[in-house]
């Protein structure tokens, strides 16, 4: 059986269960579909391009700190080098080649607001997407940051202000209020028109 959709765009927060949940769609949808997230494309890159501890602006990705009226440290934001530019670039490339190729593709990002989002779009017009915003309370994205120890510490807190900004999705799920079987029977109601 085809799916309506070839491919299911799911964006949001670090921390905000996007990998668990394209993985388990993934398994219990009807076609095979390929997964392929932006920490992957990370992954491709050499180590040193970016820096993930100290504060300073890297050719790949950064964090840098975002600082309230008083200077105090409140969130820490991505920062993309010239080279993580080309990877962003990459990263659509690839997805669009898969696409093209007829594969249909979960693809598991972290786009911060409408302009990002849009460049997706409009990369992707030519094809059937489902655009599935990816959230959770930000208290639980903060103790999820914590608790899995890779991530730094304030990065939530900013991407859960940014991600989602001016966007419009057809679904939004809440990977806390709803369990993940639940998120996925929303989402193939989608797919499958049901």
């Amino acid at each position: 059986m085809y799916d309506n959709f070839s491919i299911v765009y799911l964006n949001g927060p670090s921390s905000a269960g996007k990998t668990t949940l394209a993985r388990a769609l993934q398994n219990s949808l009807k076609s095979p579909f390929l997964v392929l997230g932006i920490d992957q494309i990370i992954y491709m890159m050499p180590e040193k391009l970016n820096d993930w501890t100290n504060d300073t602006v890297a050719p790949g990705f950064s964090w840098q700190p975002v600082k309230d009226q008083q200077g105090v440290i409140i969130a820490y934001k991505i920062v993309t080098g010239d080279f993580g530019k080309l990877m962003m670039q990459a990263f659509k490339d690839i997805v669009l080649t898969l696409a093209s190729s007829g594969h249909n593709i979960i693809v598991d990002d972290v786009s911060f607001g409408k302009q990002q989002v849009a460049e997706w779009q409009q990369m992707l017009q030519s094809f059937n997407v489902l655009w599935v915003g990816v959230t959770a309370p930000l208290d639980i994205l903060e103790q999820r940051e914590k608790s899995r120890g890779d991530r730094k510490i304030g990065s939530a807190r900013w991407q859960f202000e940014h991600v989602h900004q001016g966007v419009e999705y057809d679904l939004m799920v809440d990977t806390h209020m709803q369990t993940i079987d639940e998120n996925i029977a929303v989402i193939e109601r989608s797919i499958y028109k049901q």
